[in-house]
């Protein structure tokens, strides 16, 4: 129910006051830690019917119901992909979210920092350490950078995931061609995609947590979530009766 963050009509991300902005902050991240979830739920759902033969047994015994799991957890991770660059009006996404970091360079100065560092249980030395080496971005265009490094992700869900969203799992309008739709999908191109932008928003909240430069090009396997692809297992293991 409230996984669409839809206020009427927004502030413009210039007139966002640090609170505003730190709820939007905190939307999407709740929004992408869903969607991370369901990735691994299901890649690892994938991985198991390719590699163990114990779980596809597991699975053929009750096939209806691992059909529908599967289905429900693809839609899920489609729909929620297409919440973080919803292109709407009235909803917080990704690029709104950096838009109002990248407006707003006072909200990570030094004496903000400070002033929200005074509010948590630090010692003096670690408080001083942070604020002597926090990164200060001058003006908007120090973030421009992030901006930059997303660019081909967001727009890789604009051209290939949300079409899926809002033709197939939407509407599922009459006359559109679904394979063709789901053949522009990659599993590993994705798992990229999410990769970066969890970098982008936790970057974002470390900046403005710690005073740390944020960065979005440090590829490897962030979106792989070894806990969340565990859950899977245990719960395939206690079906099978065995170890996978």
């Amino acid at each position: 129910m409230g996984n669409r963050m839809k206020l009427g009509n927004l502030k413009p991300t210039s007139e966002l006051t640090e609170e505003d902005w730190v709820g939007e902050l905190k939307h999407i991240d709740d929004q992408l830690t869903r969607v991370l979830d369901v990735f691994n739920f299901l890649e690892e759902l994938i991985r198991l019917s390719n590699e163990s033969d114990v779980a596809l047994s597991a699975f053929n015994t009750t096939p209806l119901f691992w059909n529908v799991f599967r289905d429900s957890l693809q839609e899920s991770m489609f729909m929620g992909v297409g919440r973080l660059c919803d292109i709407s009006s009235d909803v917080v996404n990704v690029g709104r979210v950096l838009a109002g970091a990248m407006g707003h360079a006072e909200f990570f100065s030094k004496e903000a920092l400070r002033r929200r560092l005074a509010k948590r249980d630090l010692t003096d030395s670690l408080a001083d350490h942070l604020i002597e080496n926090a990164w200060v971005p001058e003006n908007g265009s120090a973030l421009r950078p992030l901006k930059t490094e997303i660019s081909s992700h967001l727009r890789r869900i604009e051209e290939i995931y949300l079409p899926v969203r809002g033709s197939y799992y939407g509407h599922r309008s009459i006359g559109v061609d679904a394979r063709a739709l789901f053949e522009k999908t990659n599993r590993t191109e994705l798992g990229e995609t999410l990769d970066v932008l969890r970098q982008l928003v936790g970057g974002l909240q470390f900046l403005y947590d710690n005073g740390v430069k944020p960065r979005v090009d440090v590829f490897g396997t962030k979106a792989i979530d070894l806990t969340s692809r565990r859950y899977v297992r245990d719960v395939v293991k206690a079906v099978a009766g065995r170890e996978l």
